[in-house]
């Protein structure tokens, strides 16, 4: 089965699991409906005939069954809701193959200014590298997701990603319940930087008073008595007595504990989230080292937040005016749970964000994961270190839909060399480099690449595609060129301290000013760049500049090119060695109506 029939097949199967957990939740919805009828009926009947020990008793066993039906209804309901995730996810897959993006998250917010390449790579952006590969849902695994992309990685790193990305693309079941779960979290910011800010908020110190110590444990002398006065032991007045005192006590504390657990109550959607997710990677086993590294830095993590989420769902009662009057009050539900929300900050402050930040990572492999399972013909490139080497067979980009794909060979290997590729317009230059420069930037995250074979060593890729004037700079875009390459200059001068080679590729350079600058430019920054280990790719319409370093041993030429066929203008966007002296630029004037 291929990775579209299998999400199709999946797509389908959590839809009906959907539809079946619906008819539940609403079976169950009329359930609770006739329990709180028939309770507050039954309840009448006993109150206006009978005495009020039996009407509390009636009451107490109805709450007990509507507690019980609401608890059984929101199950069904996260059961309906998480496999509608599923079947969204895998619509999400389907519509991905054909690169399509359902999701609105461009990971622009994460773009850095001056970036090396991300702007000319579309590294992010609504058609981006990121939309493809992203399948993060909280802020912490987007942030990663888009660093590992900005920013190459330590050969072992990536060597060690590459195996734990290996084994997580085979385990689909697995890959999806993090996914589902993770979606749980609506936004992609909000939830996780509240629970951080609330997790780095100083303790509440006044839970250490005396009002709070006494609010404690005086339910435990009140409940006990409620019960005498039910069986009839002891006199009304006396509960009545130690109610007005759980009056007092809520009266004096309520607006503390009120904000503490409004604070709260907004993360608490989060927090069940995180719980699922944790709850995922503890209870899994895996085989390579770097996950069950990650796994052991978050051991504790599923029970411990799995106590926080039992805290927070129970304070969550307190807005239902019934349970506070009947539970809330005699108990002192809000303060008991406040002092425990206290206790469990206290003691769990310090590893709540690495936590978050290992649940982030796991995300972050999860994306590369089903990347790498929706793509089975893309290989796991080989890293090796070393200064610039770069060799790959079929090599295509990953954007480009398979049936529309080109693939060609490259090979450039040492610092100070160039590749100089010429060609007609539109005959696959600009592509050509960057579908290069994105599969090295796949490498180094340790993602799979869109080739047959692919060996690079670690480098550092540098791009000069795109120039756009600036109004507000006041710069033309020639201009804007020139300070790219500046930028280049003066991070290939830094040779000394670099720890990785430069891997540059510059797309029609100098293109903005006339022939004979432009020539004179490009030989003489090619002549400058030879000097250092930086090596490269250089495009351009200047045939004589490829001419003249036809045979230098630091420069290859390889060239695009079209042909006229039945009168058709035809591109086979084929790579080949040497200089290309067939042009199509007075035939594309033609085309458009200009008399030549």
């Amino acid at each position: 089965m291929t990775p579209l029939e299998t999400f199709q097949s999946r797509k389908i199967h959590f839809q009906n699991l959907a539809e079946q957990f619906q008819k539940q939740y609403n079976q169950w919805a009329v359930f609770r409906a006739i329990v709180f009828v028939a309770v507050a009926s039954i309840g009448y009947f006993c109150y206006e005939f009978y005495d009020i020990a039996y009407t509390l008793l009636v009451l107490i066993i109805g709450i007990a069954l509507f507690l019980f039906s609401v608890t059984k209804h929101l199950k069904i309901k996260h059961l309906r809701d998480k496999n509608r995730i599923l079947s969204t996810l895998n619509e999400d897959e389907i519509q991905r193959s054909e690169n399509r993006f359902t999701r609105t998250e461009t990971g622009e917010i994460f773009a850095e200014e001056n970036h090396f390449y991300a702007s000319d790579l579309d590294i992010f952006g609504k058609q981006s590298l990121y939309k493809l590969l992203n399948r993060t849902h909280t802020f912490g695994g987007a942030k990663i997701l888009a660093n590992w992309l900005l920013h190459p990685a330590e050969t072992n790193e990536i060597i060690n990603r590459q195996k734990a990305i290996q084994e997580l693309s085979e385990k689909i079941d697995w890959r999806q319940d993090l996914e589902a779960s993770a979606m749980l979290i609506e936004e992609i910011s909000e939830p996780t930087h509240q629970l951080l800010a609330w997790n780095d908020a100083p303790a509440n110190q006044k839970i250490q008073q005396s009002l709070f110590q006494i609010a404690r444990f005086l339910p435990y002398i009140t409940i006990p008595v409620v019960l005498a006065w039910i069986l009839g032991f002891v006199p009304i007045y006396i509960v009545l007595v130690l109610m007005g005192i759980h009056g007092l006590i809520l009266k004096q504390i309520f607006n503390e504990v009120s904000v503490a657990l409004d604070q709260t109550t907004r993360i608490a959607g989060a927090m069940k989230a995180y719980s699922a997710l944790s709850e995922l990677i503890v209870s899994e086993d895996f085989q390579e080292e770097k996950l069950q590294n990650l796994k052991s830095k978050i051991a504790e993590a599923s029970t411990a937040i799995l106590a926080l989420e039992d805290i927070l769902n129970k304070m969550a009662n307190r807005v239902n005016p019934f349970f506070a009057f009947v539970v809330g009050i005699p108990t002192l539900w809000d303060i008991q749970y406040f002092i425990k929300l206290e206790n469990w900050k206290e003691k769990h402050r310090k590893n709540l964000p690495t936590w978050l930040a290992v649940i982030a990572e796991f995300e972050t492999l999860n994306s590369l994961a089903g990347y790498h399972f929706a793509n089975p013909t893309f290989i796991q490139p080989s890293v090796i270190s070393g200064g610039v080497f770069l060799k790959a067979k079929a090599l295509g980009h990953p954007m480009i839909r398979h049936n529309k794909r080109v693939s060609n060979d490259i090979e450039l290997i040492g610092g100070g060399k160039t590749i100089i590729i010429t060609g007609s317009n539109m005959s696959g230059k600009s592509t050509f480099q960057r579908t290069v420069a994105i599969n090295v930037v796949l490498a180094l995250t340790g993602a799979v690449v869109c080739a047959e074979s692919f060996q690079c060593s670690p480098l550092q890729v540098f791009t000069s595609m795109r120039s756009n004037d600036s109004l507000e700079e006041g710069t033309s875009s020639f201009y804007a060129e020139l300070k790219r390459l500046k930028q280049l200059i003066d991070e290939v001068g830094k040779d000394d301290k670099n720890t990785t080679s430069i891997l540059y590729f510059l797309d029609e350079i100098l293109k903005g000013t006339n022939s004979k600058d432009r020539h004179e430019g490009a030989r003489a920054l090619m002549l400058q760049l030879h000097k250092t280990s930086a090596s490269g790719f250089i495009s351009t319409h200047d045939v004589a500049l490829g001419d003249e370093f036809d045979e230098q041993d630091f420069v290859k030429n390889y060239s695009f090119s079209s042909e006229v066929i039945n009168d058709d203008l035809v591109f086979d966007y084929k790579l080949r060695q040497g200089v290309c002296h067939s042009f199509n630029a007075s035939e594309l004037m033609k085309r458009i109506g200009i008399e030549m």
